[in-house]
């Protein structure tokens, strides 16, 4: 919803927080091999000289196992470079990720950034030359503790009164610009003592860390902090705990007692209040944890250094970064999100009094950045399931923030960027039935960014009475559940980096019946009638600096409803194709809020709903509909939907899979590649030269299976070590099970089983070998085996087949069941024959009509005009004539008896116009040089010349719209054919074919 108000803005929080990490886990992600010494020659010289390294590179693995190279250029955190310290901005050659990396005399951490998340790069503590990368949010055994120090000052600053003339989420959009601050990091005496008093690696430790949540206030905020000489040239890197102007409180951080320390500074004029903007204290725990305090505000002169991090030297590199990045949060005004009472065993009232009334606005224990995850456990469990380590801010603590950005946290200078963020846009106001089930879809675009990514957040703080009350189950200080209150937080910040939508609650929950969910998965629905707002938000996920924008949108729910579909909802339902089957609903007064419904039929049990049944009838309660020409299936399911507008609806799904007969045995299929690609009318990328794929069974994530009779006697092949750095062909000779599958999707799984003892391996080829061996759950140390409870992370391809072997040394075979479960971007199906009389063919669906464009069974489009296509394939009898497709949707066709069957994804195609003066101009004063290239290619023109984008010859741009700065370096690309366009701001100027060496 965009509007323009104008409204007093409230804040009002608890002025210091805690957050404790009571103990180092073991940290899941990946281990890689890295010769630093190699790495690190690069810039002996260079580092030499006083001129910023502009010139540089590595290559290190992502978090799903690819290798990414970034260039690198020495960024500006220090005034003044450190002996033996250099710290970089990275950016991989595709334009899609970023990192901060920090070099040391013997080894490097980093932070790379994606639109997946943020990845930490780490020496791993158990070799020499091995690191980790792994998510810098991961699952800990987290603990949070709040502190409150309500001194005159703060209180004076508890309410901070603003008048904006503004839309709906103010302050937004922004990353146009890039606010810095003046960072003074002092380190305790205690500090320096961890590193044997060695100052200098006391100081690397110090910069390391800012360096890496750099990265983080950079792409949610846009702000940075450079660090002042007085930390750099180690005046603040304090030797004797006994003559340090900070006193350890024993028992916790404490931000009161840094702040006195810098206030002692300036006193004795080691540090004057001018020389910085914002100041934290950093100390080292003897024993394994992690514990900060901070609170507001910077830019006030006794106040702005209130904030204490203190951490094991053994903990993680990513547990330190998002415990500073929570506790800076704080300083400026970012409350706790969570809303939960309790705490835990140890500390049970820490949540009660870490509440913040003007931020408390996710269920439960809260999953962002400034929420308290896993840690309000007692008396009730209110940690959300699933991933409640989300590696954002919620909308509220940005609004917190970019609020005391205005004032009075505004003593920052400001670096130019020429980053433009991107646009958000939620929609309409809207109104729904209670209890009922409903999608909000937003409109996001970006004019220089393509890796946007998509948050929808529920905009309600909880009020005192609401405190604590959490989903159907759990009351709360008013003595109510919060799905009976008329503003208590129901649902869950949830981000997509594929979608703008988000049902609620997650589909998974509906077609399980289960409209209003468990109370710890944060998704419950209103059962009474009330006002709800949420957030959509946008971030374009740059490389310099995060532009973000965010809307609001109000969802006014009635008392009318619930929308519940009542037939067909038992089981054991089956009907025939063809045939009239009364759909009925309870419709309990929706028709007041929506007088006309669409009925939807899925045939994959709700994955999809490809087929409508019905368009815009009378919401009566009743509709005689007829079952399409389809594939017979056990996975029927019926769809009742109130659509509201383009983007926004309610709906309700019917509980059961049926069954629906015909004689129709179109196949189900998986196409590959899904990637998205643009092409030229008529040029040879516009050919996409696909395969037609094998009949995909029913895709699952969980899989039971009972290990029967081998299938084959083998040897297993496992790790060699607890590692899991190196396969072993083991002699057991013992009886195994195959079975062979394909990913949905490409990326990185992880698979688990269920309790017992299974060794499963997985191999890209049969019958197993080192060769080509994967992964696996198990090691051999020579005498015996291990089985853990899940295999290391592999990086699997949609398309190809997989097997896993297993065994669990039983002969003969047990047939004890286990489970084995995925966890990935999509899920496992199984492939088999296709069936006789029936074909299979792509075709085009012109995105804006949504008729067939064109048939090809070979996905050869070159023919096709400029516009925005869909690409499936279709399965159909052989009898058809599949040039009658073309002008028609896949539903006419059906609604002419052609069985058929649609592939269950499906690609984009982009045509751009042909290649005329209206899209470039092929001018004599560009030239490329050198062509054929090796390196670096030059272009030598008097022309403006902004940005580039390259093509390979399948028309797929890999490296994105990217700025041009003088040259373009081919290094890293393999040799072959290229299109390369150059761009002034919107207009392509040119257009040629580069080759690569």
């Amino acid at each position: 919803m965009k509007l323009k108000l104008t409204f007093i803005l409230f804040i009002v929080f608890n002025f210091f927080w805690g957050q404790d990490i009571s103990k180092e886990s073991s940290v899941p992600g990946s281990i890689f091999s890295f010769d630093f010494q190699r790495f690190e020659s690069q810039f002996r010289e260079s580092r030499l000289k006083k001129e910023k390294i502009s010139k540089g590179s590595i290559t290190l693995p992502s978090e799903d196992g690819k290798s990414i190279r970034f260039n690198l250029s020495e960024n500006n955190l220090t005034e003044q470079r450190v002996n033996s310290i250099l710290t970089f901005d990275g950016v991989s050659n595709d334009g899609s990720s970023s990192l901060k990396l920090s070099i040391f005399k013997d080894h490097l951490n980093a932070i790379i950034k994606n639109e997946n998340g943020y990845f930490i790069v780490e020496p791993y503590k158990t070799s020499p030359g091995q690191y980790r990368i792994y998510n810098a949010f991961s699952k800990f055994d987290e603990r949070f503790i709040c502190g409150v120090d309500e001194n005159d000052v703060i209180k004076e600053l508890a309410t901070i009164k603003q008048t904006l003339s503004a839309k709906s989420a103010v302050n937004f959009p922004f990353g146009n610009q890039i606010r810095k601050f003046r960072l003074a990091v002092a380190t305790t005496g205690e500090f320096t003592q961890a590193f044997a008093g060695n100052t200098d690696d006391a100081l690397a430790e110090a910069i390391n860390m800012v360096n890496l949540i750099n990265k983080i206030y950079e792409s949610e905020a846009s702000v940075t902090f450079g660090l002042i000489a007085d930390t750099t040239n180690k005046t603040l890197i304090f030797t004797d705990p006994a003559t340090d102007p900070f006193t350890v409180d024993p028992s916790f951080a404490s931000a009161a007692n840094s702040q006195t320390g810098f206030n002692t500074l300036n006193t004795n004029t080691t540090l004057v209040y001018n020389k910085y903007d914002i100041g934290h204290t950093f100390n080292i725990l003897s024993s394994g944890g992690a514990q900060g305090q901070a609170g507001p505000q910077p830019c006030n002169n006794t106040s702005k250094a209130r904030a204490w991090s203190q951490w094991a030297l053994t903990m993680p590199k990513g547990i330190v970064a998002g415990l500073i990045a929570h506790e800076m949060g704080h300083q400026f005004s970012a409350g706790h999100t969570y809303n939960a009472v309790g705490g835990s065993s140890g500390s049970p009232t820490f949540c009660t009094s870490g509440w913040n009334a003007a931020a408390a606005i996710e269920p439960g224990g809260g999953s962002t950045i400034m929420g308290y995850s896993t840690n309000c456990s007692t008396p009730n469990n209110q940690t959300n399931t699933g991933n409640n380590n989300l590696n954002y801010f919620n909308a509220k603590s940005l609004d917190q923030i970019l609020a005391y950005l205005q004032s009075p946290a505004n003593c920052y200078t400001i670096v130019a960027s020429t980053n433009q963020p991107p646009s958000a846009n939620a929609g309409v106001d809207i109104t729904i039935p209670k209890n009922t089930p409903f999608k909000l879809k937003g409109i996001a675009t970006d004019p220089n960014d393509n890796n946007l990514s998509y948050t929808w957040e529920q905009a309600d703080v909880a009020t005192a009475n609401d405190k604590g009350a959490f989903g159907s189950t759990i009351t709360g200080t008013g003595g109510y559940t919060a799905v009976n209150s008329t503003t208590a937080p129901l649902f869950r910040s949830e981000q997509s980096i594929s979608t703008t939508e988000r049902y609620f609650p997650k589909m998974q929950f509906v077609l399980n019946n289960q409209n209003n969910p468990p109370t710890n998965d944060a998704e419950a629905l209103p059962l009474v009638a009330r006002n709800m707002k949420f957030r959509f938000t946008v971030r374009d996920n740059n490389v310099t600096n995060g532009g973000l924008d965010s809307d609001e949108i109000i969802v006014t729910v009635s008392n009318n409803g619930p929308l519940a579909v009542s037939y067909p909802n038992a089981t054991g339902i089956s009907v025939a194709s063809n045939t009239t089957v009364n759909v009925t609903w309870d419709v309990n007064n929706t028709n007041t809020i929506k007088s006309n419904v669409d009925i939807l039929l899925s045939i994959d049990g709700g994955v999809s709903f490809p087929y409508t049944l019905a368009s815009n009838v009378l919401n009566n309660g009743s509709y005689n509909a007829t079952i399409p020409y389809i594939p017979s299936t056990d996975k029927a399911r019926v769809k009742v939907v109130g659509v509201i507008n383009p983007y926004a609806e309610f709906f309700d799904v019917s509980d059961n899979n049926f069954t629906i007969t015909s004689d129709c045995a179109a196949y189900s299929t998986y196409i590959t590649p899904q990637s998205a690609v643009t092409a030229i009318s008529g040029s040879p990328s516009a050919n996409l030269n696909m395969t037609p794929p094998p009949s995909a069974n029913a895709a699952y994530t969980s899989k039971i299976f009972v290990y029967n009779v081998g299938t084959s006697t083998n040897n297993i092949i496992v790790y060699s070590n607890s590692g899991m750095t190196a396969p072993v062909s083991a002699s057991s000779n013992a009886v195994t099970n195959t079975f062979k599958f394909r990913v949905t999707d490409s990326g990185s799984y992880v698979f688990s089983k269920s309790s017992g003892f299974l060794i499963t391996s997985i191999h890209s080829g049969s019958p197993a070998s080192l060769a080509n061996f994967l992964t696996s759950n198990s090691y051999y140390n020579g005498s015996s085996y291990t089985s853990t409870g899940s295999a290391k992370a592999v990086v699997l391809n949609e398309g190809v087949d997989y097997y896993f072997v297993i065994s669990n040394f039983s002969s003969p075979a047990n047939a004890t069941s286990y489970t084995i479960t995925a966890a990935g971007p999509g899920s496992l199906y199984e492939t088999s024959a296709t069936p006789a009389g029936y074909s299979f063919t792509f075709v085009a669906i012109n995105n804006s009509t949504g008729k067939i464009q064109a048939v090809s069974s070979t996905a050869n489009f070159t023919a096709l005009p400029a516009g925005t296509y869909t690409v499936k394939g279709i399965s159909y009898n052989s009898t058809a004539n599949v040039s009658t497709f073309v002008g028609k949707s896949t539903s006419e066709l059906i609604a002419l008896n052609i069985c058929l069957n649609e592939s269950k994804n499906s690609r984009i195609l982009t045509v751009t116009s042909s290649l005329g003066t209206k899209e470039y101009q092929n001018i004599s004063d560009i030239k490329i040089v050198p062509n054929p290239v090796k390196d670096i290619l030059s272009v030598i023109t008097e022309k403006q010349i902004t940005h580039y984008e390259l093509y390979d010859m399948s028309g797929r741009n890999i490296t994105g719209r990217q700025k041009y700065s003088g040259s373009i370096n081919f290094t890293s690309y393999s040799a072959g054919s290229y299109v390369i366009r150059l761009f002034n701001k919107e207009a392509m100027i040119y257009k040629t074919i580069v080759i690569k060496k």
